[in-house]
């Protein structure tokens, strides 16, 4: 394993599927009440936004990564927190011609597993896209659009990506700064989730789920149909 320092870079985005416009930046890991809460169209990133290690032979490809995630984290929503991407970073250190096929899944946490790594329900699951080649070379945000029709998520879940094929021209894995936390992030090459603090990742996996504030359902419009239901007047 060859590990780097990641310099200050340009952060370079790569889109698999049509994400929402979004208003406004949420504030993860602020209390849920009213004092901060948070506004329909509001979005909250929630799970590793940060990057500052580059660790090369680390990705395979015909795998999966995912990260844990907790939308309760972030500041209080009536309406609750749909997630709308998930995004893993990835660097190449030359221009390439790599194209990759992807598909993100949110998988509830198992509540009964008291180590918070068994994996529950199938929430959402993104379409099947590629994305690339990836130039010029350097720091890409892989990003894949949810279904519009996602459900609000209230407690912790998985936030995955799936690289469904490989190239001859492979990226390193990124990392967060600070220590590889147990429990936060992990890959699966086939074989079950292996914990990639036990395969000694400097820091947590960079990559994350985006989530946007829902309008409360009291809150919704009501169609004049819906008025006639209620009151019972046929004009």
């Amino acid at each position: 394993m060859t590990l780097k320092r990641l310099l200050p870079a340009v952060l370079l985005l790569v889109l698999a599927g049509t994400i929402p416009g979004t208003a406004r930046e949420g504030a993860p890991g602020q209390p849920t009440d009213a004092a901060t809460l948070s506004q329909p169209g509001d979005v909250c990133k929630n799970g590793n936004t940060n990057y500052y290690w580059t660790l090369e032979d680390r990705f395979t490809g015909n795998e999966s990564f995912r990260v844990l995630c907790s939308p309760t984290g972030c500041a209080g929503c009536e309406g609750g927190w749909k997630p709308i991407s998930v995004t893993m970073y990835l660097y190449w250190e030359e221009e390439n011609s790599c194209a990759l096929t992807v598909q993100a899944e949110i998988f509830e946490a198992d509540p009964s597993d008291p180590t918070r790594s068994g994996q529950g329900r199938l929430l959402a699951v993104s379409e099947r896209k590629t994305v690339g080649p990836f130039r010029p070379a350097g720091l890409w945000a892989v990003t894949v659009a949810m279904p519009l029709d996602s459900p609000t998520i209230d407690g912790p879940c998985f936030a995955s990506i799936r690289f469904l094929d490989t190239c001859d021209e492979l990226p390193a894995v990124v990392a967060a700064p600070g220590e590889c936390e147990a429990m936060v992030s992990w890959n699966d090459r086939g074989e079950g989730w292996v914990d990639l603090r036990d395969l000694d990742l400097p820091g947590n996996l960079s990559a994350y789920a985006t989530f946007e504030c829902q309008l409360s359902k009291q809150a919704e419009p009501v169609g004049w149909g819906t008025i006639k239901s209620m009151y019972g007047t046929d004009r």
